[in-house]
């Protein structure tokens, strides 16, 4: 008597998992620029060197267009991307970089369908086409090692502000384990390990010539920076962040 439901139950399981059936994109964790959007099938053009960039994490949803940052949550409501914006930074940008910024908040409180496969996703809302593809491939890392980093800002204090007007200095990590420095002031050189996300700088010297602003404020903040006891990096695309809690530098690659 009770063979032929579940029988019937096992067939609807299947029937759900089978060839038909799809499951919602995941996207949390993931970071994606666009390649091109089409109106109509037409070419819509982005401001100049500007690009859509979404970024998904633990259900929060980042947008940037070139010129202010959206946030808020979002979710998937089977292929349609529910999201709701809460905050928006308020850089003052030209007006045509403003008005992208609302065409792409207009184009996501519509609701727009996901489609993701692999690492090209497709946002279409209406005639609007959306093609993104993941930032990993789009943008690739750049190594720590081998790389000519120059500093682009400093934190100190738990304060971020841009480099001394004036002022360059680049850190080079060597496949020997040196670190080579160039402040514009004193000579500095040492010796690194990169383990994980950790750096270990040992061996941190430097000549002592008494050096002006700017290359003189520029050389403290680096020295600070790797003379810290405890010494994390990141890296995404171009960018490498040195953080050592308080202070630190964010560097950029080339």
């Amino acid at each position: 008597m009770t063979t032929l439901p579940r029988l019937l139950l096992l067939a609807l399981a299947v029937a759900a998992c089978g060839p038909g059936a799809t499951e919602p994109p995941t996207l949390d964790g993931r970071t994606f620029l666009s390649t091109g959007v089409t109106d109509g099938g037409a070419p819509r053009n982005l401001v100049a060197d500007t690009r859509i960039r979404l970024s998904f994490s633990d259900g929060q949803l980042g947008v940037s267009a070139g010129c202010n940052t959206m946030g808020g949550t979002y979710r998937l409501d089977g292929s349609v991307l529910r999201f709701e914006g809460g905050t928006m930074t308020e850089m003052g940008c030209d007006p045509e970089r403003h008005r992208q910024d609302d065409w792409l908040s207009e184009l996501l409180a519509a609701g727009p369908t996901v489609t993701l496969a692999g690492n090209d996703l497709v946002l279409t809302a209406g005639s609007v086409v959306v093609r993104l593809l993941d930032r990993e491939v789009a943008d690739p890392d750049l190594p720590l090692v081998g790389t000519i980093w120059r500093v682009d800002g400093i934190v100190a204090g738990g304060v971020a502000s841009s480099v001394p007007q004036g002022a360059v200095a680049t850190l080079q990590f060597m496949p020997d384990g040196r670190l080579a420095v160039e402040t514009g002031c004193n000579a500095v050189g040492a010796r690194y390990e990169a383990d994980g996300q950790s750096l270990r700088i040992t061996e941190l010297v430097t000549t002592d010539m008494a050096c002006a602003d700017p290359a003189g404020a520029m050389e403290s903040a680096v020295v600070d920076v790797l003379g810290a006891e405890r010494l994390r990096y990141t890296i995404e695309a171009g960018v490498l962040t040195l953080d050592a809690g308080a202070s630190g530098l964010t560097l950029i690659g080339g």
